[in-house]
């Protein structure tokens, strides 16, 4: 394990001695930073009502950084979400330049959940990445639902990726 000094007092095996106030800043501005920046982080998290047709924003990319997004998961529906066909993922006014036509039609039990990812690939040989766009600071990144649930219901959506400096 790394060990971070601040001020003169080193976090390691024995756990903070004599941690100042600041110091809870410099711990905060690491994990900021060298952290979150670094590493395959959930962005952000949502509970969306599942019946709302207009666009519901997860994460809004922070200035100065651009977003990568590698998968979302839907867990924790208050009701079954029975009739939720179609739903899109994405920025832009309909949030639809991720992912398109979405179902969890089956999501029927509160304990459901589902992770959603971009397909890998095109039909090959030869194999092609499917190419996406990075998202650019300020881009709104959210769900637009077209058919919800047939009953009232929320869902959790947990947004995973990474940012990088613009």
């Amino acid at each position: 394990m790394e060990s971070i000094t601040l001020d003169d007092i080193t976090y390691g095996t024995t756990g903070w001695n004599g941690l100042a106030q600041s110091n809870f800043e410099k711990i905060e501005a690491f994990i900021n930073t060298d952290l979150w920046e670094n590493a395959l982080i959930l962005a952000d998290s949502a509970e969306i009502n599942c019946q709302t047709t207009t666009k519901q924003t997860i994460f809004t990319v922070p200035s100065g950084k651009l977003f990568i997004p590698v998968y979302l998961v839907v867990h924790s529906p208050s009701a079954s979400l029975a009739g939720m066909t179609d739903f899109d993922l994405g920025a832009g006014t309909n949030a639809d330049d991720w992912l398109q036509q979405i179902s969890l039609d089956s999501f029927t039990a509160t304990t459901d959940y589902g992770i959603l990812m971009q397909p890998e690939q095109d039909a090959g040989p030869p194999i092609v990445p499917i190419k996406k766009t990075i998202y650019s600071a300020g881009a709104e990144w959210g769900v637009k639902i077209t058919t919800g649930s047939s009953s009232a219901a929320t869902a959790v959506f947990d947004l995973f990726g990474y940012l990088i400096d613009n």
